[in-house]
């Protein structure tokens, strides 16, 4: 699948996209200030050198897109070559409808595109342990908060394994 490269440089930069959010605001703003990588982290991405278009579909109001849009976003802007670009779904439900999941959409939706915006890969909603996460820290005195801490490393390992695969197509 190719997306129309006049279609993905009319997307908002994650900074850009943050001006335009109003549910969960601060939300936002901390989970993207808190997360941090490591320094060797950086190093790794720092050494990825393949051009990468990132698409996101995303709505201010997900709880999944206020959790893991800003780890995604922090990762992508250590790449050295990527751009990326976010898409309010409930205005661009033709991109949605081409991501979805046993017909359902589903949000934060990430795709990565190669240089001729061709998707290389696509990484939807939230990490695929987060039901493990969640049982597992759900019922603890502080369980919510390193529930939220695992899924952000999920997230990341996710994604740091999806560029592992795709660096080399």
């Amino acid at each position: 699948m190719v997306i129309p490269k006049e279609r993905f440089v009319s997307g908002c930069d994650f900074a850009g996209y943050l001006k335009t959010v109003v549910a969960k605001r601060e939300d936002w703003h901390k989970n993207y200030q808190d997360f941090q990588l490591s320094e060797s982290e950086k190093k790794k991405l720092s050494e990825i050198n393949k051009p990468f278009k990132v698409l996101a579909l995303s709505e201010d109001w997900c709880p999944d897109a206020v959790r893991n849009l800003p780890v995604i976003a922090k990762v992508v802007e250590s790449l050295p070559c990527a751009d990326l670009k976010i898409f309010p779904r409930d205005q661009n439900l033709d991109l949605m409808d081409q991501f979805t999941v046993n017909g359902k959409r589903k949000i934060p939706t990430v795709a990565f595109l190669d240089e001729n915006f061709q998707v290389l890969a696509v990484w939807i909603e939230e990490p695929a342990k987060a039901g493990e996460l969640k049982e597992k820290f759900g019922n603890q005195p502080v369980g919510k908060e390193k529930y939220l801490l695992s899924l952000k490393q999920a997230v990341k390992e996710e994604i740091f394994a999806l560029l592992d695969e795709i660096r080399d197509r």
